[in-house]
């Protein structure tokens, strides 16, 4: 029997297609079903997926896949290669990768790299750099105008357009994590404590702790626009910033600067945001996003925003075991070490498929060397750290985020190894 997840894909995308692409945006089918099967393959309300089909088909002996258990343990790198990367991040048009060592090395956009670059030069930001002179780095957070590091002592130091040179982030002693918005950001402290600072009409202004009802969190997210989120120890996601889709629960008030729990969410490991949706793994293996999805970024199949969390399907029995998401597509690192990713558009080879046109379910990735540990998602490209402590990005490179020493307006679908110096 066809599975649940391939007739819904197709559905999906012809009722997408139908509803939010002109000519330009036309994305290629194999077969349309009819417009009542489509209808039936969209979510309902509530956020639950309806099964297309059901046992009496025609090809009812073909047995689904055998998933194994979910196993939520990260995977490891085996460090053969010469810095090994051990942590990778991205955001807009920046990766940051931190060696075994505690070294940090940053490419793309040269505004958030500060005095870590001569901008002066041609292709500034094209060739990784080693943030030199903050010691051992333990984290790092990216936006559009700045880099914030962690290091070792828990101490934060902001670098990029408001200051060249690296500043310590007063009355923060203690931090573990930081998530970084181009006004305003938050710090996890070894205390569980959500510490944020800066300023923002949406998600909140000064310095100061954010309240999570009691909790203790262990991630954060925020960007400027957009919602800002806080993971806890027990897996509740709280949100809180500008309503709308992405805030994944109903408010009476905007902004709403008081965090609250994302509703319909399973207790989650991880999370991932853009200005435009926002995923989440749960702890039981599935993935599940929410938000606009003009953009495809949502997984599910469709155009059509969900204000609440509503379960991403995959083909096949590969679990999800990390999610990435930014404003124009999404990735998830599977348990047999491929990538999946999807959106409406493929046009700078972010997907890492050959086509140019998107896709609107989970696809796999092509080209990668070796399994991925990790995956990490910019403004238009992707890049993978994978097992042996190398990384591979894709996509566009207009900003230098591929690492290539050269910045370009060529499409690179494929995977290709940074050289790190």
């Amino acid at each position: 029997m066809k599975t649940a997840l391939s007739l819904f894909a197709t559905s999906g995308i012809f009722a997408a297609i139908l509803l939010a692409c002109g000519d330009d945006d036309a994305i290629p089918i194999e077969a349309a079903p009819d417009a009542a099967q489509a209808d039936a393959a969209a979510p309902a309300e509530d956020g639950s997926t309806p099964v297309v089909g059901d046992a009496s088909d025609d090809d009812a002996s073909e047995a689904a896949p055998t998933r194994p258990p979910f196993d939520p343990t990260p995977p490891k790198v085996t460090c053969a290669v010469t810095p090994c990367i051990t942590k990778l991040v991205g955001r807009e048009d920046n990766y940051c990768a931190t060696a075994g060592d505690g070294i940090v090395r940053c490419w793309g956009n040269p505004t958030p790299l500060g005095g870590f670059v001569d901008k002066a030069q041609t292709n500034a930001g094209a060739t990784p750099v080693v943030l030199s002179g903050l010691g051992e780095i333990a984290d790092v957070g990216i936006s559009t105008r700045r880099i914030c590091a962690v290091t070792a002592n828990g101490k934060i130091y902001c670098f990029g357009s408001t200051s060249e040179t690296p500043e310590e982030v007063p009355d923060v002693d203690s931090a573990k994590t930081v998530a970084v918005g181009p006004s305003r950001a938050c710090a996890v402290l070894a205390s569980g404590d959500v510490w944020c600072w800066g300023d923002s009409n949406f998600t909140g202004k000064g310095a100061g702790p954010v309240a999570l009802a009691g909790n203790k969190a262990i991630a954060t997210s925020i960007g400027d626009v957009a919602p800002a989120y806080a993971l806890a120890e027990d897996g509740t996601l709280f949100s809180w910033g500008p309503t709308g889709e992405a805030l994944g629960r109903t408010s009476a008030v905007s902004p709403d600067l008081t965090p609250a729990p994302v509703v319909g969410l399973p207790p989650a490991l991880q999370m991932a945001t853009s200005n435009y949706h926002a995923c989440a793994l749960a702890k039981d293996g599935r993935l599940f996003c929410w938000g606009r999805s003009d953009n495809g970024g949502l997984g599910l199949g469709y155009i059509r925003n969900e204000s609440f969390p509503v379960e991403v399907l995959f083909d096949g029995a590969e679990w999800p075991t990390q999610i990435a998401a930014a404003q124009s597509h999404s990735c998830a690192r599977m348990s047999d070490g491929s990538i999946t990713c999807w959106s409406k558009r493929n046009t700078n080879g972010e997907l890492g498929l050959a086509q140019t046109y998107g896709v609107f379910v989970p696809t796999k990735v092509e080209g990668l060397e070796k399994k991925a540990v990790s995956v990490a998602v910019g403004e238009n490209s992707t890049c993978a750290l994978l097992e042996d402590g190398s990384v591979q990005c894709w996509g566009a490179n207009d900003m230098g985020q591929l690492a290539r020493g050269t910045r370009d307006s060529s499409r690179h679908p494929s995977p290709a190894t940074v050289a790190f110096p």
